[in-house]
């Protein structure tokens, strides 16, 4: 432990113990870096209370838990060990199967993170406890800040002036965004209209609250579930397999299990749905439909409720989906073997899912709806058109080398696509290829994100439309349109961002000087943490050979 932190020990430890207040988490640990260098990328517990690091006393950037908070940026919570694949194992050997953790974040840099376990009452962590948590970060980063850690200094509420100035090495940040270019010499009527009209419809837009993205299951993709129970039966003391699809087509629910069901261990069942809906705080006024199988034939001996031991529940393909559940039932309390194979059968039931939901959601037609965008227009202009489907290529490996669930992945190759296409009612005709841009023609071909997002929100949906509306914002907060930082900016515009970047700068045919890939790895990391997510600038290339191949 660095040794400034060793004297802070006792100050981090009273805000710790937050955690008890105002989450109820049983236990908890405050990791923060173990070098005042944050390239390192390791960071190691400062302080805790009834925390069992088993072996995490030190972790680094490969670790399943940082990785997910650099990528996220944000706090997550995972209720039960079947929640999430990659965090499984950990929780279990720390005997845990419920986490918050929250990331401290400055400056674009991952300074350390708080880890909370087991809330209290064996309740789960809900949205209201991510609130809570991100205000214990804010005065751990406060403290840090006092002490002038890790480069942080307090922010001054005014100069004093009998001090003299200190040079202004950071540009104060507006907090709106400039306004659109004036009609004049430099644009044509047209073009003003399209911007004008396209600032009108996205600021209505974002007057609404912004949709899920969720969606609800038929009857072919329910079907492809269906088809996977019979393996669960094959998990070690697996006695009963439910999938629940709740407020999906008169919440169907499949149940197969190794000898005919009894009325008493059906109630047991749908006892154990409801109470676990209630504490996962979803809705439990379900009437399902149970629909019985017995894929290797009943037994004349039924399943009564005595023999059933253990009941596991958990959600499935929650980022997706809403309402869908998996219950397993046992003979005897699951051993470690019989966890991990459930581990294993609940991603493939996702991945199923996924697939299914790419499958059926209409993915040819979205594509050709956004080849339609790029032509006829870009024909006129076909290294621009080449350069948005290289990226869209490039965005879509980097969103699957990040296990991104499918419906994810379909927004950021469709937002590559079509990130440009706001620029063919600007003029482009007129300017393009024209070099050396006045300030005032650069400053309205700024524009064409939001006139892009307002092309392709009617047609490919508002998902892709703020990937396109956010792909030049900037996680330093000195992008456009509205100038937003960090996590603010969607996950899809920040993939978006470095493939755009990485294509401009090394493709053959590309409408700019192109440079060797060499030098476009070090102008990413230049950028990494000012103009682009420097977590993912670092997945970008550690993956880049099977990327940009």
């Amino acid at each position: 432990m660095l040794p400034e932190l060793k004297a802070l020990e006792a100050a981090l430890k009273q805000i710790l113990y937050g955690c008890v207040e105002h989450v109820h988490a049983t236990k908890a640990a405050l990791y923060l870096s173990s070098s005042h260098d944050l390239n390192a990328k390791q960071y190691e517990i400062v302080t805790s209370y009834q925390y069992n690091p088993a072996g995490r006393k030190v972790v680094s950037a490969n670790d399943d838990l940082v990785d997910r908070l650099a990528v996220k940026r944000a706090p997550f919570f995972v209720n039960g060990l079947g929640a999430d694949q990659r965090l499984a194992e950990m929780l279990f050997q720390q005997g845990n199967d419920r986490l918050l953790v929250t990331p401290l974040f400055s400056r674009g840099r991952l300074l350390g993170f708080i880890d909370m376990r087991d809330k209290a009452g064996k309740k789960p962590f809900e949205a209201p406890d991510l609130g809570a948590a991100t205000k214990i970060a804010e005065q751990m980063l406060h403290v840090l800040a006092s002490n002038k850690l890790f480069g942080l200094a307090p922010i001054a509420l005014s100069e004093d002036p009998s001090r003299p100035a200190a040079p202004n090495l950071v540009r104060p940040t507006p907090t709106v965004a400039p306004p659109p270019v004036r009609p004049g010499q430099f644009f044509s009527a047209e073009a003003m209209r399209s911007i004008e009209s396209a600032r009108t419809q996205m600021s209505k837009r974002q007057l609404n609250a912004s949709p899920t993205g969720k969606r609800t299951l038929g009857s072919d993709e329910l079907e492809a579930v269906r088809l996977l129970l019979p393996a669960a039966l094959a998990i070690p003391g697996a006695v009963l397999v439910c999938f629940s699809a709740i407020g999906h087509i008169a919440s169907p629910q499949a149940i197969m299990a190794m000898a005919t069901v009894s009325e008493e261990a059906l109630e047991k069942l749908q006892q154990h749905l409801q109470n676990w809906l209630r504490r996962a705080n979803q809705s439990h006024t379900t009437s399902m439909r149970p629909q019985l199988s017995y894929p290797f034939g009943s037994l004349v001996v039924p399943l009564m409720a005595s023999d059933i031991s253990t009941l596991l529940s958990a959600p499935v393909s929650q980022q997706s989906v809403e309402g869908l559940v998996l219950t397993v039932a046992f003979d005897r309390p699951p051993e470690a073997e019989a966890q991990r194979a459930l581990q294993i059968f609940l991603r493939q039931v996702e991945q199923s899912i996924e697939s299914s939901i790419a499958a059926t959601s209409g993915h040819n037609d979205r594509q050709a709806m956004a080849e339609k965008l790029l032509e006829p227009d870009f024909q006129k202009y076909p290294e621009l058109a080449d350069h948005c489907r290289e990226v869209s290529v490039v965005a879509d490996r980097f969103a699957r080398s990040l296990e991104l669930p499918a419906t994810q992945v379909e927004t950021v190759r469709l937002a590559a696509l079509v990130h440009d296409v706001g620029l063919r009612l600007l003029d482009y005709e007129r300017l393009y290829k024209r070099l050396n841009l006045t300030a005032e023609e650069m400053r309205g071909l700024g524009e064409h994100p939001v006139v892009g997002a307002a092309l392709v929100e009617p047609l490919l949906g508002p998902e892709v439309a703020q990937a396109v509306l956010r792909h030049h914002e900037r996680i330093d907060g000195k992008g456009y349109p509205s100038r937003m930082s960090g996590n603010q900016i969607p996950l899809a515009a920040r993939i978006i961002q470095i493939a755009d970047a990485w294509v401009a700068m090394t493709a053959r045919q590309s409408y700019q000087a192109s440079v060797l890939p060499e030098q476009a790895v070090n102008r990413l990391r230049e950028g990494a943490g000012s103009q682009f997510d420097p977590q993912l600038v670092e997945r970008f290339l550690r993956n880049l050979h099977d990327i940009a191949s």
